[in-house]
């Protein structure tokens, strides 16, 4: 789908548990009205609720109409806030310091060019509510701003790497490998410090991985069997263990980019009912999440938001391998996948069909509100949310070429972010 895309590339719960073990710091944020909000600095959460009051000056964060909570980390020690007055506080943050998911719905962002042009000068400007100017701005801020509460940041494996594959582009992705993990770690810094939350996209090739091109990277080109499944479990748990060593810890890893016909061809190719080298490939990569992290939720990725007959087929297909994962993924555009009219009849069949699934939108560019209101109000909210694909400048932008904010492209999420509260 990419290379369709990008023609000129070639190319949970929120979540079950958001901390790692360890020593929390960081001020928590000041409570507000309603039930008391969770926080977190180890593997046990507990949420209090009571009459006003402060922070607290670790993890979590205060809310209720006051309220405190307080939760004890695996060796972390204790933390605790105390609600006060006014709006909902924020999320607690993961034992090592890292701040955990925002609760409620996700309203994401696919950011991951940001990085590469900032480094080629380019800034973004939003527009100043007191003097209606347009006033430059950190691309987390101006999209915190406007309701975004998550980030998606695609990982290559080496985006440098030149493919001896005649049938893939003769250049490199990048020279100077943007989307690597040293360069993914430096953003999603970045992320975790605005306090948002993190999916983490591995596309396990040196460029673009979607339903036509799944690629090898250079690397693995000579490997097969298990010794492919080998390196993918190691790629996937020494990135996660990297970044949480940095403050970066991904809050929810999505194994593969579109994955229709498998991954890491052609070992990872499916067809017929032929599952097999998918579902090693796959328990390969969610293995290596687990062994870095077994409490990140697993997010697999699909680009058949309109096909239910398809989706089942594939579903079915790695669960009978024995595949075990959290949320499954769509890819919902317009010009691909149809009007949201087909998206609707598929989740509706899915939700019902599937109840140990939870569903994201997890790339879209057109018909922003309805790919919203779709997840939000899926039962029992089994629709965690969506990610808007490089809204800086593809399709249905939301920012102009030269990094100014579009007042009625950024309408819609203006209004969601009033009209979702309380998920």
């Amino acid at each position: 789908m990419l290379r369709q895309k990008l023609g000129w590339m070639g190319v949970v719960t929120l979540l079950p548990a958001l901390a790692a073990c360890g020593e929390s710091s960081g001020a928590g944020a000041a409570g507000g009205g309603g039930a008391g909000q969770t926080a977190s600095t180890g593997a046990e959460t507990s949420t209090g609720s009571g009459a006003g009051g402060a922070s607290g000056s670790t993890s979590g964060s205060g809310a209720g109409a006051g309220g405190a909570s307080a939760s004890t980390g695996g060796a972390g020690g204790t933390s605790a806030s105390a609600g006060g007055a006014g709006g909902a506080g924020t999320g607690g943050s993961g034992g090592d310091g890292t701040p955990g998911a925002p609760q409620g719905f996700i309203l994401g962002a696919d950011i991951s060019w940001v990085q590469e042009r900032e480094a080629g000068g380019k800034v973004f400007r939003d527009i100043d509510p007191r003097t209606g100017a347009l006033v430059e701005k950190d691309i987390l801020e101006i999209l915190k701003a406007h309701g975004f509460n998550w980030i998606r940041l695609r990982l290559f494996n080496d985006p440098t790497a030149v493919y001896a594959d005649a049938a893939v582009d003769d250049d490199p992705y990048s020279r100077e490998g943007f989307c690597d993990l040293e360069h993914t770690i430096e953003m999603a810094r970045r992320v975790k410090r605005a306090n948002m939350g993190f999916l983490l996209d591995f596309h396990y090739s040196d460029v673009w991985a979607d339903p036509d091109d799944q690629h090898k990277p250079v690397a693995w080109t000579d490997l097969e069997g298990g010794a492919l499944a080998s390196a993918m479990r190691e790629f996937t748990r020494d990135a996660i263990e990297q970044l949480s060593a940095a403050g970066a810890r991904p809050d929810m890893v999505q194994i593969g980019n579109e994955i229709p016909q498998g991954l890491l061809w052609p070992d990872g190719f499916v067809t017929g009912q032929a599952f097999q080298g998918l579902g090693s490939l796959l328990k390969a990569g969610i293995q290596g999440v687990k062994d870095a992290d077994d409490t990140i939720t697993v997010m697999l990725h699909l680009d058949r938001c309109d096909d239910n007959a398809a989706t089942r087929w594939w579903v079915d297909g790695v669960l009978g391998q024995g595949v075990k994962f959290d949320v499954l993924g769509q890819s919902c555009y317009t010009e691909y996948q149809g009007p949201p009219s087909g998206w609707k009849a598929n989740f509706d069949d899915l939700v019902k069909r599937y109840p140990d699934l939870k569903f994201v939108v997890a790339e879209y560019s057109w018909e922003k509100r309805a790919a919203n209101d779709l997840m939000f109000n899926l039962p029992d909210k089994r629709g965690l949310g969506t990610f808007i694909w490089e809204p800086t400048e593809w399709h249905e932008r939301i920012f102009s070429p030269n990094g100014d904010i579009i007042e009625s492209m950024i309408a819609p999420y203006d209004q969601m972010k009033v009209d979702y509260q309380g998920f």
